[in-house]
């Protein structure tokens, strides 16, 4: 059965989401988490929501899904050793050196891919299958049949995809805008959504690069029916309502509820807790299979007003002669109520539109008289709020039901999970000595405890295996617990014999569950991460890294290797093609392609044709492949293949057998590198500054910003827009968007 995965903000979220119907959550914790404004959760919280899931039958995923650097890695090693008591069904990563530490520290925890990765092609799902991953999650830009290609071809991974929520503009992973504009890193938690903001261009202002909302609806059916084995809704962010609805809706979809006026219903009740204009984004709605096909399916951005608007319930019939606030007539297509909450849409000067939200206090028919509801399809009278300008024909939206508020689910309740140990008891002729086995692989060399006991002759007989099951099954407070008992008589005296006071035995059992614990703690707290010296560096310091982004455009800092390609072939220059530096050819890889098979293969053409030294610049997992297929061709790790950590710096060097170098994380550039066991290389310098694109989209910003028709374009074009008083060049290549700073 397919898996139905909602987020989970916090413990309440978690449980509304089971309530509706999901299979599993993800959820973060409170460091290392890509919503780092999300309520997350605390370890004695997962504790609790471990415990549910047992008790339902259902799953729970964490995501440490941020990228690292050297500082952080014995947190978060010290976050895996308390993970791996508390039996996550799988930890989401993004950091390829957090990745290399789960497979080999903690191969108990089930390795999952965040989105963060921008994995896209086969070749990047099967490089993570090689690393360990046993799931991986695509990224929101595939179609449909470029999502069946990849899950035919990687029969043996577990895929999951998203269907419903907010959709970025940029690639996951790739997006640098909130980090360039306002110094908050997306790929540390803390994105600034500037794709939600407005920019100008010529002709008006708009959210030009807010995306529709993704809503696939009935679609998920055929995600299901192509293997596809977790299906994934967005919103860490949302409400535990929002998330009680979306499982709900869901849940009906896949269970193939036959009650159509309740799946609308049900719909409904979801798009009123949250909701942008919607699509069934690239996945059924980008409208293209092959290049040489044109698109006809409605925008993917939502370019007027990027907010929530609900559902629409109907439209202004005529407006009162009464003095402001206004009493308007409104037709409705949806049933309204007192204390529903609505939303109107001003259009203002410049091309965007002015949210107005009010709760809706009165209601009257159309004798004036004042009612609490109304039903679809008749007319009714409503107050506007003072100042607001109408149309005859505007909508009028539902933002919040006061009926859909969903009562607290108690947490009060709710147990705490315990790991599970195996306990040998020996019980001696004066003495009790406890030995425990079945704890991770992390923690070695538990010692036995041994306890002095008043061990006496019974005057009747007695049951003393039985006394010591039940006393020390009984957990104590912390994360262990007795999962199963092997208990061994070594006693001058018969079991029958043996009278051990339960008192003593209780003593004992919470001495001995104290002192493990503190034991759990010392072993969790320990700094043990291993270091590599500077003598063993491999690689050469690179140039600057604006010097080997092409010639001629270098706005767009890699090559379009087809296009190199071809242009050597004709006989162009190689200065004019690639950037040559210190006699050596750089090849930058595109961190996005979509026909990775051509790629790769205009890449070898590509390296062939050259007559000089080669580096190729590695931007996406999936190149890793190429580079350990092509072990004779220098590379590097490029800006995209983000270096954060001495962990990530080892996995590149195993997976990249001539690997000359890297550059260092942009958005950590300051970091010490002494320890890592490869040069590290600035990207940039003072005097050669160099800032990586703020997006790079399949949305096409001449097809679904400007509204322009597919059919005729060439494919490219450039334009600017402005914000704040700084300019972007917004660039169409090839059907994918690059926006970038314009240089002054």
């Amino acid at each position: 059965m397919i898996e139905l995965a909602l987020p989970a903000g916090s413990l309440q979220t978690a449980l509304q989401a089971f309530h509706g119907g999901a299979d599993a959550v993800y959820l973060g914790l409170q460091e290392f988490s890509a919503r780092k404004f999300a309520t997350n959760f605390s370890f004695d919280a997962v504790s609790q929501l471990k415990e549910e899931c047992i008790r339902r039958g259902t799953r729970y995923y964490v995501a440490l899904n941020t990228l690292l650097d050297d500082s952080e890695l014995d947190s978060v090693q010290r976050t895996l050793r308390k993970l791996t008591l508390l039996q996550p069904d799988g930890v989401i990563v993004q950091d390829l050196g957090l990745a290399r530490m789960i497979a080999q520290d903690f191969p108990s925890l089930p390795l999952h891919s965040s989105t963060q990765l921008a994995v896209h092609t086969i070749a990047g799902v099967q490089k993570l299958q090689a690393l360990g991953f046993s799931r991986v999650v695509l990224s929101r830009e595939l179609t449909f049949d470029e999502i069946t290609h990849i899950r035919t071809a990687c029969p043996d991974v577990e895929l999951k995809v998203f269907i419903h929520g907010a959709q970025c503009y940029g690639f996951s992973g790739l997006c640098m805008a909130s980090h360039a504009i306002t110094q908050r890193s997306a790929n540390r938690g803390a994105c600034a959504q500037i794709c939600r903001t407005w920019f100008s261009n010529e002709q008006r202002s708009g959210y030009f690069f807010s995306m529709t909302d993704l809503a696939l609806g009935e679609h998920v059916l055929r995600l299901r029916d192509i293997g596809i084995d977790s299906l994934k809704i967005e919103g860490r962010m949302k409400s535990p309502e929002y998330v009680y609805y979306a499982a709900r809706y869901y849940k009906m979809v896949l269970e193939g509820f036959s009650d159509a006026e309740a799946i609308a219903s049900a719909r409904e009740a979801l798009d009123t807790q949250f909701s942008r204009d919607a699509s069934r984004g690239f996945s059924f709605g980008y409208g293209r299979t092959t290049t040489q096909e044109h698109r006809e399916t409605p925008t993917l951005i939502t370019d007027r007003y990027p907010g929530h608007r609900g559902i629409r319930v109907g439209e202004v019939r005529k407006f009162s002669e009464h003095d402001e606030p206004g009493s308007v007539t409104v037709l409705l297509e949806r049933p309204l109520a007192v204390r529903d909450g609505l939303l109107l849409l001003s259009r203002v000067k410049g091309g965007i539109d002015e949210p107005i939200r009010f709760g809706l206090q009165t209601l009257r028919d159309m004798q004036g008289r004042a009612i609490y509801a109304a039903s679809r399809g008749t007319d009714v009278q409503l107050d506007i709020p003072k100042g607001v300008s109408l149309n005859i024909g505007d909508p009028i939206y539902c933002v919040s039901r006061h009926n859909l508020k969903l009562s607290t689910m108690s947490e009060s309740g709710l147990s705490s999970f315990r790991y599970p140990v195996h306990l040998q008891i020996t019980v001696g002729a004066r003495s009790l000595t406890l030995k425990v086995d079945g704890l991770p692989g992390w923690v070695r060399d538990v010692p036995p405890m041994t306890y002095d006991l008043d061990i006496q002759r019974a005057k009747r007989e007695q049951q003393v295996r039985t006394n010591l099951t039940r006393v020390f099954s009984t957990p104590g407070e912390g994360m262990i617990t007795a999962g199963s008992l092997d208990i061994v008589l070594d006693t001058p005296l018969r079991e029958e014999e043996l009278f051990i006071p339960l008192s003593q035995l209780k003593n004992v059992r919470r001495s001995w569950y104290s002192w493990l614990n503190h034991y759990l703690d010392e072993k969790i707290s320990v700094d043990e991460h291993p270091t590599t010296h500077a003598e063993a560096k491999k690689g050469d310091l690179l140039p600057l890294r604006n010097s080997i982004s092409p010639p001629d455009n270098s706005l767009i800092p890699w090559v379009d290797v087809h296009v190199a390609h071809k242009a050597l072939a004709r006989g162009q220059k190689l200065e004019e093609v690639l950037s040559v530096v210190g006699g050596v050819a750089y090849i930058p890889l595109p961190p996005v392609s979509f026909s990775e098979g051509e790629l790769f293969e205009d890449l070898n053409a590509l390296v062939a044709s050259i007559p000089i030294p080669v580096r190729v610049g590695l931007n996406n997992i999936g190149q890793l492949s190429w580079a350990k297929e092509h072990s004779e061709t220098a590379c590097f790790a490029d800006v995209y293949l983000y270096m954060t950590n001495r962990l990530a710096v080892s996995l590149f060097l195993e997976e990249a057998p001539h690997a000359v170098g890297l550059y260092r994380w942009v958005e950590r550039a300051e970091q010490d590198t002494t320890h890592w066991p490869a040069v590290a290389s600035d990207a940039m310098a003072t005097h050669s500054p160099f800032t990586l694109p703020l997006f790079i989209s399949r949305a096409c910003y001449r097809y679904d910003a400007l509204k322009l028709p597919c059919k005729g374009c060439p494919r490219r074009g450039n334009w600017v827009v402005e914000q704040n008083g700084r300019y972007y060049r917004v660039s169409v290549r090839d059907c994918l968007t690059v926006v970038s700073e314009e240089p002054e």
